[in-house]
C-alpha cells in the first residue's frame, strides 16, 4: 500500500469525481465445545441429580448444523434419569421467534399431546395430568413450549433410573436466520400457558420429593456463514478502485447490489454509506483508516455478527 497519505477533504474529492464518473458512464440512468449446557441446580436440599437435555432427531445431538436451506427439523426432550420412582417433570423451552416457529409435536394421538411416542408415553396410567402446549403473545407469554406431567396420580408410574427417557417431541420450522447460531433454552418461570396463570417451574418430581434439574443441556441451531474479503465489493479477489466504483453505484444509482453485501460494509458498522466507499480509496491510496482493528486486505473472513446487523453475505466465490 502507497505509503502517501491523502487528506479526508482530498479523499472526499477523489470519491466525488468516481460518483461523477459513474454517471458519465451510465448516462445518469438507474439501473436495476458445549457452551449449550449448563448447571442449574447443586444441593441435596432444594435440587435432584436428574438432568433435562434437548436433542435434535437428525443427528441425536444437542448442536444440529444446517445447510442454510428453510426446513423442518424434529427433536426430542430428555431427562436424563438419576432418580428412582420419577413421577413427574415442568419445564419451558425457548426460542427467538424470528428465527424458528413451533409448529407442534405431529402427535397422531391427540390425546398424549407432545409426549406421544416417548418413553413417558409409555407409562401414562390413568387419571393422569399433562399440560403441554405452544406458547406465545396469545397465552400473554414468549414465544416458547412448557411442559407439567405428572405420569398417574394413583398408580405407581415411573419413569427408570439410569437411562435417557424421552418426555416430549417438538418440530420446529426455520423461518430465518440470526448468524452463526441460534439456541433453544430450557427456562425457569418464564413462559406461561395463559395470561392469568402463573409461570411453569423447572422442577422434576420423584417419590421422595423434588427440586430443580442439575444440570441442563440447551439446544442449538449453527448456520452456515459465508467467507469473503472485506472491501472487495465486485468479488473479484482483490481490493481495487472497480469497488468502490460498484459501491457508489449502488448508493446513489440504483446499480445492482453485491452478492456478498457485507464486503461492502467496509468498517463493518451494520451501515452501507459513503464512508464505506472511502475507506476503500484510503486503503488504495493512503491515509487514515477509521480507528479499530483492521478489516481490509485481512483476506477471507467469516463476518463475526453473521446476519445480526442486517447485512447478509449470499455468496463469495473469491474465497
Amino acid at each position: 500500500m502507497n505509503s502517501n497519505r491523502l487528506q479526508p477533504a482530498r479523499i472526499l474529492a477523489v470519491a466525488l469525481l468516481i460518483l461523477a464518473s459513474v454517471c458519465v458512464l451510465m448516462g445518469g440512468r438507474k439501473l436495476a465445545a458445549q457452551d449449550n449446557a449448563e448447571i442449574f441446580c447443586s444441593g441435596e436440599m432444594l435440587c435432584v441429580p436428574d438432568n433435562l437435555v434437548f436433542l435434535w432427531d437428525e443427528n441425536g445431538d444437542s448442536v444440529l448444523r444446517l445447510d442454510g436451506a428453510s426446513q423442518e427439523i424434529d427433536a426430542t426432550v430428555f431427562i436424563d434419569v438419576r432418580s428412582e420412582r420419577l413421577t413427574g417433570w415442568s419445564y419451558g423451552l425457548r426460542h427467538d421467534p424470528d428465527v424458528l416457529s413451533l409448529l407442534g409435536s405431529g402427535c397422531a394421538q391427540e390425546r398424549y399431546d407432545f409426549i406421544c411416542g416417548t418413553d413417558a408415553g409409555e407409562r401414562l396410567a390413568e387419571p393422569f395430568f399433562n399440560q403441554s402446549l405452544i406458547t406465545g403473545p396469545q397465552q400473554g407469554s414468549e414465544h416458547g413450549f412448557i411442559s407439567a406431567v405428572v405420569l398417574s396420580f394413583t398408580a405407581p408410574a415411573f419413569l427408570p433410573a439410569g437411562q435417557l427417557s424421552s418426555v416430549a417431541k417438538l418440530r420446529y420450522r426455520v423461518t430465518g436466520s440470526p448468524g452463526s447460531a441460534t439456541m433453544i433454552w430450557f427456562v425457569d418461570n418464564e413462559l406461561r400457558p395463559g395470561p392469568d396463570t402463573p409461570t411453569v417451574r423447572l422442577s422434576v418430581e420423584t417419590g421422595f420429593g423434588g427440586g430443580g434439574p442439575s444440570r441442563l443441556v440447551h439446544g442449538k441451531l449453527e448456520f452456515p456463514s459465508v467467507s469473503f474479503r472485506r472491501g472487495d465489493v465486485n468479488d473479484s479477489g482483490t481490493l481495487e478502485v472497480t469497488d468502490a466504483i460498484n459501491l457508489l453505484g449502488w448508493l446513489f444509482l440504483g446499480s445492482p447490489g453485491a452478492s456478498c453485501m457485507d464486503a461492502a460494509d467496509t468498517d463493518n458498522s451494520g451501515r452501507l454509506d459513503l464512508s464505506d466507499a472511502i475507506n476503500i480509496l484510503v486503503f488504495l491510496f493512503g491515509g487514515d483508516l477509521p480507528p479499530g482493528p483492521p478489516l481490509l486486505g485481512e483476506g477471507c473472513a467469516e463476518d463475526r455478527e453473521g446476519e445480526a446487523d442486517g447485512i447478509s453475505c449470499e455468496s463469495a466465490t473469491s474465497c
